[in-house]
């Protein structure tokens, strides 16, 4: 069964047979799970956006189009719980965790060079916080998530040149942010 595509399991779903999701969430729990801890900035909203995106999945079965991509429509519906839950909690997440897809440095390279490494961590953090939320948004998606531009216009809602546009101008930002560690 595992070698089924997510939307051939999600057609099941949408059929009654809802212990299929299980599939869904052990598939997705990685990516998904590292996708809302950055965009709400702690563990444990993070687990409860995680099974709040797939008991709306599961709620919201029978308004998945058959035939749709269904990683986007998952994706969208997970933005929307973390966006509830940040309005909820009327604050934006103070810290996001971006440092495990940056290089690890050697651990035998000695405690300089491990110190860089977490500065540089933080200050890429800092920067992606500083980015307007629609660039974020975009970047999050596309760098750490590894979207296609198709999938992120449809999760988003937007065309694929705006979410070209937006990519480009988070590039940017986050390049004049970083001259100074050069």
């Amino acid at each position: 069964m595992s070698d089924l595509s997510d939307e051939a399991i999600m057609e099941r779903v949408k059929a009654g047979e809802v212990n299929r999701l299980d599939l869904l969430v052990l598939r997705y729990e990685k990516p998904l799970f590292a996708y809302a801890f950055r965009l709400v900035g702690d563990r444990g909203a993070a687990e409860d956006a995680f099974q709040e995106t797939f008991l709306k999945i599961l709620r919201k079965r029978d308004s998945y189009r058959d035939g749709s991509i269904f990683r986007p429509w998952l994706y969208q519906i997970c933005l929307n719980v973390c966006r509830d839950a940040l309005r909820r909690n009327s604050r934006r997440a103070q810290t996001v965790e971006l440092s495990p897809t940056l290089p690890l440095a050697d651990p035998s390279a000695g405690p300089e060079l491990l110190s860089d490494q977490a500065e540089t961590a933080a200050l890429v953090r800092q920067a992606v916080e500083a980015l307007p939320e629609k660039h974020r948004d975009v970047f999050l998606l596309a760098f750490y998530q590894e979207l296609p531009y198709n999938e992120i216009a449809e999760i988003l809602d937007l065309p694929v040149g705006t979410i070209k546009s937006r990519m480009f101008a988070a590039s940017q930002k986050l390049r004049a942010g970083f001259q100074d560690l050069r």
